[in-house]
């Protein structure tokens, strides 16, 4: 328990660190952007790699797949039944905001951190079936909400996906694996070093994020959108936990990856769907908050 709580309280110290370096404008609000650059092209990927040390191919990985899939297309679903009767840019709201999970910047160090790096195919995987909404999936039916054409084909959803570097690494890797090529053990010791710093350099940036700035009567919304998709999330997480018959560490894992925050691509797509910047940036934050707070108390729940 108390290992738990000093690491989750290192983690609470890395995002306020960040808040405050924005607060003294010692750092600004868009060198968070530079962070992220970092992150997404060396040290997650990196922390990836690391992860596959110990890879093996079980039908747990495939249902993690499918879970990160159709778990995403049920939020994706009851955000456009819940917004049915609204504006069309606020529909647009709905829709981006209750399905996709930030899998990779927030809940991925929590998975290091606290879990076997065993798990990490695990997460993969889901993140595999939930990258395609954050993609362009729920984009495609935002933009239809809210007067926009919409079109948003396979082949764009796919080049985004293979345009990331994270999808790209653990992409890879499973290719390599699947016929029983084994990397050397120094290649994983060179990732894991690299990707030792993603944990700090990933929370120090979602401090840097950090915003609220909404007027009271958004205020109802943001309620809204959030309580629909955690209360979807913390019942399939629950059933995963108690009713799925594998290891601990992969139900563990899989809980964390329901409960994660609302996806960063949600912000651009937001913009592009005329959504209001104050609303697109509190669901972002609070998201972000109610995130840490629902991790952190599954994790002392199970220490």
């Amino acid at each position: 328990m108390s290992a738990v709580l000093f690491k989750a309280l290192a983690f609470f110290l890395m995002i306020a660190l960040g808040y405050l370096m924005k607060t003294k404008h010692v750092l600004e609000q868009e060198d968070s952007q530079v962070l992220m650059k970092i992150i997404i092209n060396i040290t997650m990927p990196a922390a990836l790699i690391a992860g596959f040390r110990t890879f093996s191919i079980d039908i747990s990985l495939l249902f993690a797949l499918l879970l990160g899939f159709c778990m995403n297309g049920v939020l994706l679903l009851a955000g456009s039944l819940a917004s049915v009767r609204k504006e069309g840019r606020l529909r647009a709201l709905y829709i981006l905001n209750t399905p996709c999970q930030n899998v990779g910047n927030f809940v991925l160090p929590f998975v290091l951190s606290f879990l076997p790096s065993s798990v990490v195919p695990a997460l993969c995987m889901y993140d595999a079936g939930n990258n395609p909404y954050g993609a362009g999936l729920a984009y495609s039916v935002a933009s239809s909400a809210s007067g926009g054409d919409g079109k948003v084909s396979l082949r764009s959803i796919l080049r985004t996906l293979f345009h990331s570097p994270p999808f790209l690494a653990y992409f890879i890797m499973i290719v390599l694996y699947l016929p029983g090529i084994r990397l050397p053990d120094a290649f994983f010791d060179l990732c894991d070093l690299f990707g030792k710093g993603n944990a700090f350099l990933a929370m120090f940036a979602l401090g840097l994020i950090f915003e609220w700035h909404l007027p009271k009567e958004d205020v109802g919304n943001v309620i809204r959108i959030l309580g629909l998709r955690y209360a979807l999330c913390l019942c399939a997480a629950a059933a995963i936990f108690f009713l799925c018959p594998f290891d601990l560490p992969i139900r563990q894992t899989l809980c964390l990856c329901l409960v994660g925050p609302v996806t960063t691509l949600a912000i651009p797509f937001g913009l592009a769907c005329g959504c209001k910047q104050s609303m697109i940036a509190a669901l972002s934050s609070v998201s972000m908050v109610t995130s840490f707070i629902l991790s952190l108390g599954m994790l002392i729940a199970w220490a």
